[in-house]
């Protein structure tokens, strides 16, 4: 004579069949995906650096960007210099000059003002931080540093085309440029100062 199984039974019987088929095509079992954290913690300043000024660990914690990158530096080491990051595209540049500083900045707030997010502190120079919202492959991250360093006025501008996700970009960018400001006095022997 057949036995009847309580509906209860059947009930976790079923739940304990459903449950134990839930693996990935691999046949293990499935697991959840883990949440990515953004590194908020505040850039430093620490070797080894790229372009001779931005420390590597705060360009890799602004922007996100842990793929190999390669550096091309040009210039005259005495007075001007560009020095480009990039693998597919280029993905951080910088040029500065002992040169023709307000003519830079004009021409900084002629193209970036109207994306302008925030001036520079008044202890840094002269200068703005911007975003133009476009492609990252057109580096829409910008700012620009105008200040004293002896008896030359040098400007600093930089572009770069990601932000991580949970960064503040201003302060990033103020804090990048407070740091290119004093290696650019170390490897100029010279002492920075607002203009």
């Amino acid at each position: 004579m057949p036995t009847r199984v309580p509906a209860a039974v059947l009930g976790t019987l079923l739940m304990l069949s459903l449950g134990s088929g839930c693996t990935n095509p691999s046949g293990s079992p499935t697991q959840p995906t883990p949440k990515i954290i953004a590194d908020t913690s505040p850039i430093t300043d620490s070797s080894p650096y790229w372009c001779k000024i931005f420390p590597q660990q705060a360009i890799r914690k602004i922007s996100g960007l842990t793929i190999p990158l390669e550096e091309s530096i040009d210039g005259v080491p005495t007075t001007h210099g560009g020095c480009i990051l990039k693998n597919e595209y280029i993905r951080f540049s910088l040029n500065w000059s002992t040169r023709g500083g307000d003519e830079a900045l004009k021409l900084a707030r002629e193209n970036f003002g109207s994306h302008q997010l925030a001036e520079l502190p008044a202890d840094l120079g002269k200068g703005l931080i911007a975003y133009t919202r476009d492609l990252p492959i057109t580096s829409p991250h910008v700012a620009f540093m105008l200040f004293r360093c002896g008896d030359k006025r040098p400007w600093i501008g930089i572009d770069f085309s990601e932000a991580a996700k949970g960064r503040n970009i201003v302060t990033d960018s103020v804090e990048l440029l407070r740091i290119a400001r004093t290696r650019y006095g170390k490897i100029h022997h010279c002492a920075p100062t607002a203009t």
